[in-house]
């Protein structure tokens, strides 16, 4: 037998039981950190979108508002 089975079963079943639970925990922080990702930028959009319809300027970082073609 060849390949990744064979290196799994080379691997002490302890050894591998906790390299699954590892790879599990980075797996549900990268998604914690998408949903994030997700919730602030839809934050950020909604605020600049409501600033800008009000007249002010946005108070999100991140956030570049170019001037539209008309009031140039």
């Amino acid at each position: 037998m060849t390949g990744v089975r064979a290196d799994l079963r080379s691997v002490p079943w302890l050894l591998a039981v906790l390299l699954v639970g590892l790879a599990s925990v980075v797996l549900a922080l990268r998604v914690a950190g998408l949903a994030v990702l997700v919730i602030v930028d839809a934050a950020e959009r909604i605020e600049v979108a409501a600033s800008t319809a009000v007249g002010i300027a946005p108070l999100a970082a991140s956030v570049v508002v170019l001037p539209s073609e008309g009031s140039r």
